[in-house]
């Protein structure tokens, strides 16, 4: 697999459907179509910051969501975007205070949310870089190793930051969307920034398997925090609520379920899927439109099916490659029947244009 395509996938935060991600998976996805702005590595560039609620905003685009928090002396900003986003991001900020950023807590260590950090530690030298602790050994090594976007501060599974008005406070609750996700709580603002475990309102990427353990992941963040959260920022797209977060829980427990009594029932991985399209209560989850921001992506549906073909290897006992989590079809085995191509093929032409013209 070409390693410039994982990483445009993993900075994405999901599944580029691109034809070196998914070798054998069917055709490369169209150009764009004609008329379609230019998008630079399939993430569309941020866009002006917007308010969310009390001093918290929110800065689309560009990678994943930047949430701007305006404290008493200074801004604390969680996630920082791919490489060559930072300039965007401290004008956006400049708009509504001059107040220097003070701290920067990354959900995770994909490139899409970290990627501008060491930009703003050249501005701002003795700013705080939080992270998770296990994000330094997927630091360790690659294009993004060097220390400018590595932590100055690492916590285990609790952290307090700040107080009063001002306080934050960091969750993690063990393997998910990465070994060192970060949930990030404003008590002030009753807001909880996600990261990648909730992304475009769909079932989070797998890159490294765990299909079992975001569910266990999302079901503890929630036991966690329930009664102290009204806002629910996504790491990439929507601002959600208290209610989409819980149905999320339940859509990743059920996906679980599902799996495994069609992988004991030695049926093909959809039929788990169909399962599941049949609660009403799943439906937001399971559209199937791209998302504005994830036109080099594919749909929550598409999504789902890649998650049950994660559980189906998992049960199996075989090694989830990236090449599943990321659309390329589930191979048939002893253990288990291959997954349907067509569930996680590439988009198609008409509903890239149909999501460009919005």
């Amino acid at each position: 697999m070409n390693s410039k395509m994982v990483l445009v996938a993993l900075v994405a935060g999901s599944l580029a459907a691109t034809a070196s991600a998914q070798q054998g998976a069917g055709p490369a996805p169209a150009a764009p179509p004609a008329g379609a702005a230019p998008r630079g590595g399939g993430l569309p560039p941020p866009e002006p910051i917007q308010h969310v609620t009390g001093n918290v905003y929110k800065i689309f685009g560009g990678g994943g969501n930047t949430l701007v928090f305006v404290q008493k002396d200074g801004v604390t900003l969680l996630d920082t975007k791919m490489p060559g986003n930072g300039p965007a991001i401290l004008a956006e900020v400049a708009k509504i205070t001059d107040k220097p950023v003070t701290t920067i807590i990354s959900t995770h260590s994909h490139p899409d949310h970290i990627g501008s950090t060491d930009y703003i530690r050249s501005k701002y030298p003795d700013v705080r870089v939080i992270m998770q602790e296990n994000a330094l050994a997927e630091l360790a090594s690659g294009p993004f190793s060097k220390p400018e976007l590595k932590p100055t501060e690492t916590y285990k599974d609790h952290m307090t930051v700040g107080s009063g008005d001002d306080r934050l406070e960091l969750y993690h609750f063990g393997r998910g969307h990465t070994n060192a996700d970060t949930f990030v709580v404003i008590p002030a603002a009753r807001l909880l920034f996600m990261g990648d475990v909730m992304a475009w309102n769909m079932a989070p990427f797998l890159p490294s398997g765990g299909a079992e353990a975001i569910a266990d992941e999302t079901e503890k963040l929630v036991s966690t925090v329930r009664g102290q959260v009204d806002i629910v920022v996504e790491g990439h797209g929507y601002v959600n609520d208290w209610a989409g977060l819980e149905r999320l829980a339940r859509f990743d427990r059920a996906l679980v379920t599902e799996a495994r009594k069609a992988y004991d029932a030695h049926e093909a991985p959809g039929v788990a899927v169909a399962a599941l399209q049949k609660n009403p209560d799943f439906a937001p989850l399971l559209d199937t439109h791209i998302k504005k921001g994830l036109e080099y992506g594919n749909t929550p549906l598409a999504r789902a099916h890649m998650n049950v073909n994660v559980a189906y290897a998992e049960f199996a006992g075989e090694p989830v490659g990236f090449g599943v989590a990321n659309g390329a079809p589930l191979p048939a085995t002893d253990k288990h029947l291959g997954s349907d191509p067509k569930d996680t093929a590439p988009p198609t032409p008409e509903m890239l244009a149909d999501e460009v013209s919005k």
